[in-house]
């Protein structure tokens, strides 16, 4: 592994417990242990806890979520949402779905452009903690950080939930852009216009302008919608070289979330006055069959407007 510089053991170990056991779960785990932390991972069909804990983080899909809160006993612990992305049926971000179902407001959240391959390999990236609760932002910040996992902290719970559920759907149009070789001149445009739309929905549902142009916002989008080992940014790119929903979904083979977030913010953020072209061309792409072609010029022959209108 690689590293940068000694690490300084903590004042005290922490007990984490983390449900589920995917990549980016597995990466959180690895951080925690390295800064001398206990760890223990929880499949998602859990109906008791096997032991006691102080800090619990949840690594499942969004979409599961819900059901899988439902057979646990509401913990007395703080809850950290490492998840990304919208529930379909009500649009609720990962840790209302949790305030939802457990009652519980000690919430919250680690977002970032953070790839968990990279994190694994022990290559240096930066993420925030966010809680409305600014203590436990700080001790989310201090249980993760060190020289090569730089962390920071916010109050803006909602805004970094957002930025990190957004950027899924506008990865994908990343990779639609890229598979279709249009160039590095559309790609930055439609990356900035993405950037836009993401703020006008993220102050919309309570996020804070600034937070859309840090790490779980602009950092996010640009990781997601450039890289080819972003899901969401594959499954653009392979729908562009002609490949079926359905088998672009089977040739990732595990969740991507910008599919499920995109019927959310249709189904859900359909305020009049907020204009979201992007990702609804996205949604059209994805659930209508629209072809991506026919949408792209869509994008491209929209009334000219002014920049920040």
């Amino acid at each position: 592994m690689n590293e940068i510089g000694p690490r300084e053991a903590p004042e005290r170990s922490t007990s984490v417990c983390i449900l589920g056991e995917g990549r980016w779960g597995r990466a959180a785990g690895a951080i925690l242990t390295e800064n001398g932390h206990t760890t223990f991972f929880v499949h998602h069909t859990l109906t008791a806890w096997p032991r006691r804990f102080e800090l619990l983080c949840l690594a499942i899909p969004v979409q599961h979520i819900r059901e899988t809160l439902r057979r646990l006993p509401a913990p007395a612990v703080p809850v950290l949402s490492l998840g990304k992305g919208l529930e379909i049926r009500t649009g609720f971000r990962v840790t209302e779905i949790v305030r939802d179902v457990w009652g519980t407001d000690r919430l919250a959240a680690l977002s970032g452009p953070n790839f968990a391959a990279e994190i694994q390999q022990g290559l240096p990236a930066a993420t925030v903690a966010a809680s409305q609760d600014e203590a436990l932002a700080a001790r989310v910040q201090q249980l993760f950080h060190n020289r090569r996992f730089r962390v920071y902290r916010s109050s803006d719970l909602a805004g970094v939930e957002i930025g990190g559920a957004l950027k899924n759907v506008y990865g994908i149009a990343g990779g639609l852009c890229t598979g279709l070789e249009l160039g590095e001149n559309a790609s930055a445009s439609l990356l900035t216009r993405c950037l836009a739309e993401m703020t006008r929905l993220g102050l919309r549902l309570g996020g804070r302008a600034e937070t859309f142009a840090g790490l779980s916002g602009l950092g996010d989008l640009i990781l997601t919608a450039r890289s080819r080992q972003s899901r969401n940014f594959l499954l653009g790119y392979h729908l562009a070289r002609g490949i079926s929903l359905k088998e672009a979904l089977a040739r990732i083979g595990s969740v991507v979330e910008g599919v499920p977030t995109a019927a959310s913010v249709r189904d859900n953020l359909a305020v009049a006055d907020i204009k979201k072209p992007v990702a609804d061309e996205i949604y059209r792409i994805l659930f209508e069959g629209k072809a991506i072609r026919r949408s792209m010029l869509d994008l491209l022959e929209r009334e000219a407007a002014p920049e920040n209108g």
